[in-house]
């Protein structure tokens, strides 16, 4: 029997060690089942965030819509204004020449755009009971 019992210790310190191997390729097979489990989830969530990013996109689309129509409105407005204020001020001056005409010592006096202390001093007072 020794010659069985040698082989039968050898034996026994080889399934030991396939017995070890088998738990670590067990515990290997483990983490990696987790790890394609993860893997087979993030295209969802990956799909999830493009989804996300796209509804932002549009609505950033639509607000820069908005935004730059806004301001075309308000740029043709501040034309419409500043036309206005240009002609308003041609007249004026022609206005002002015509009076300087008419009476010639009179024409520093009513300079256009021109005011004087007591002009400013007289709107004050209705300027303050509106505010």
């Amino acid at each position: 029997m020794p010659l069985f019992g040698g082989r039968a210790s050898m034996l026994e310190v080889q399934n030991c060690a396939l017995i070890k191997i088998a738990g670590e390729r067990t515990q290997r097979i483990s983490e990696l089942e987790r790890e394609l489990q993860q893997m087979s989830r993030e295209p969802e969530q990956l799909k999830a965030e493009v989804e996300q990013l796209k509804a932002e996109v549009q609505q950033l689309k639509m607000e820069h819509e908005f935004y730059y129509k806004r301001v075309l409105a308000l740029e043709q407005h501040n034309r419409e204004v500043t036309e206005a204020a240009t002609k308003y001020s041609l007249w004026g001056q022609s206005l002002e020449r015509e009076l300087a005409k008419i009476d010639p010592n009179g024409a520093r006096a009513r300079q256009f755009g021109a005011w004087s202390a007591s002009q400013v001093s007289a709107l004050e007072p209705p300027l303050r009971g509106a505010a």
